[in-house]
């Protein structure tokens, strides 16, 4: 899948294109220019290009980002009702306060972008470009001797 990922959080905005790559539950990869970042189950690993940095850290049960939900990770939406006409879908996260949205193609009934507002002056925003299913994802291999080692887990 290609992406454009948008965040906001009070006067400073996020802008980075990539590739987000679904290999299976709680799996998943998103590969831009600056960085990568893998997750598998509730480790991150944050490969940072640009300061030559490896970060690695934890993600609790309860927490859920825009690329879970990306993933198909639906366990804490809660959908609001709405005609099936429409191709926007509305969602809370109770349990988070968060709300959102998933728009989808009228055509295909393919995902386009997917919104999520955390607080009042954050946001985050997907827009899916476009779509593939590939064979088998191959994680690029990278030397770990031109990077520091940041080990957040704890």
């Amino acid at each position: 899948m290609e992406i454009d990922f948008y965040q906001k959080q009070f006067d400073n905005a996020y802008q980075s294109s990539g590739s987000f790559y679904l290999i299976g539950e709680k799996n998943y990869v998103y590969d831009s220019l600056s960085f990568q970042m893998i997750v598998k189950d509730s480790l991150v690993t944050t490969i940072n290009h640009e300061t030559n940095q490896v970060v690695y850290s934890s993600i609790q049960k309860e927490q859920l980002t825009i690329l879970d939900i990306l993933s198909g990770r639906k366990e804490y939406l809660e959908f609001l009702d709405e005609s099936d006409a429409s191709n926007v879908k509305k969602f809370n996260i109770p349990n988070l306060d968060y709300s959102g949205s998933f728009e989808f193609d009228q055509d295909t009934g393919l995902i386009k972008m997917i919104k999520l507002n955390i607080d009042y002056n954050q946001n985050v925003s997907i827009i899916v470009r476009s779509i593939e299913a590939l064979g088998n994802y191959t994680k690029p291999d990278f030397d770990l001797n031109r990077f520091e080692i940041i080990d957040l887990r704890g």
